[in-house]
């Protein structure tokens, strides 16, 4: 049973990587050789995952590791010095990277945890992975500057909405991401914006009454 399930596996990530994965490395990095899909595929590991599990924790870069969260949302959070509740720097929806670039270029410590807020799967390559397959294909380099692009553009949108007023701030959020409120807990989306729980169910309300006058679910 066991072999089978490993060679079960091993069949998807080969599916998954050829006809998901590789169209949308192509359209970053240009044309990919047959080698270098061979080695993405044998450096990539198919990861089930439940709701509430940690995924991978702050530490040594060495440990670290490249997501692509194929199905289930998650989020990356951390403790602040005095702070009870974690602080929840981003919320990853499914076919998003979450990916540290920063510590795998400069060799850096991790500083967040990465945990599951509905169960999914996840294919993840290790930093030791990732530097052989850029060692030996340097031109794959180019996905590293895309992801950095992607993370600074959501960066500042994350910066621009902490600006802005609490109904403002969950209007804009609950306008980019519509179906998250019916998924995961509304203590997590009120951490990430940074505001209350009582002020973000009053927002919420609000932005209920507002799309449901407009006839939008």
């Amino acid at each position: 049973m066991r072999e089978f399930d490993f060679q079960s596996k091993t069949l998807r990530v080969d599916d998954l990587i050829k006809n998901e994965i590789i169209p949308k490395l192509e359209a970053i990095v240009g044309p990919i050789t047959n080698d270098c899909i061979e080695l993405l595929i044998s450096n990539t590991k198919l990861r089930p995952a439940i709701k509430d599990q940690f995924i991978e924790v702050g530490g040594s870069f060495e440990d670290g590791s490249l997501y692509y969260l194929y199905s289930g949302i998650a989020r990356s959070c951390y403790y602040g010095p005095d702070v009870q509740k974690p602080i929840i720097s981003r919320i990853w929806k499914k076919h998003e990277v979450i990916f540290d670039v920063n510590s795998f270029m400069n060799n850096e410590s991790r500083t967040e945890a990465i945990q599951m807020l509905e169960d999914g799967e996840l294919l993840s390559i290790s930093y030791s992975g990732l530097k052989c397959i850029i060692d030996t294909f340097p031109k794959m380099l180019s996905l590293l500057l895309y992801l950095q692009a992607e993370n600074e553009k959501y960066n500042k949108f994350y910066q621009h909405l902490l600006k802005l007023s609490v109904e403002e701030r969950v209007n804009l959020y609950l306008n980019h991401n519509p179906t998250i409120c019916s998924r995961i807990n509304k203590d997590c989306i009120a951490l990430h914006l940074g505001i209350s729980r009582s002020k973000f169910s009053s927002a919420y309300t609000q932005y209920k009454l507002y799309k449901d006058s407009k006839g939008v679910n």
